[in-house]
């Protein structure tokens, strides 16, 4: 092996180190139970947020706060905020009544109890 020299550099002399930072912009979803769309946030901020980038769920007065969907680039034009109602939970109805005891989850708007 020939030893190194002016003629003969280490095959490292001359590159260089970098370090470089990436940014990741990012949006997550959560589907919350809760009686108003500012409580629903209000459980976001509590239970939800980043660890990681691993997305944080929870509990909200016993329903789950769960993640929907997640993306890795955001539209800052956007409020920080964009809620809406996806499902309600609505006593089960049949041809024979409806049974305030068996609730049913629904994303037909049509069967929902209250507008937001």
């Amino acid at each position: 092996m020939k030893e190194h020299s002016k003629d003969n550099p280490h095959q490292d002399i001359g590159k260089k180190k970098y370090r470089i930072r990436q940014n990741y912009n990012i949006w997550v979803e959560y589907d919350v139970v809760a009686d108003s769309a500012s409580e629903a946030e209000e459980a976001v901020l509590e239970e939800g947020g980043i660890e990681k980038i691993d997305w944080k769920e929870g509990f909200h007065d016993m329903h789950e706060v769960s993640v929907y969907a997640n993306d890795w680039n955001t539209d800052y034009s956007q409020d920080l905020y964009n809620t809406k109602k996806v499902e309600e939970c609505v006593p089960y109805e049949d041809n024979e009544g409806i049974y305030y005891d068996d609730p049913e989850w629904t994303s037909d708007d049509f069967r929902w109890k209250e507008e937001e």
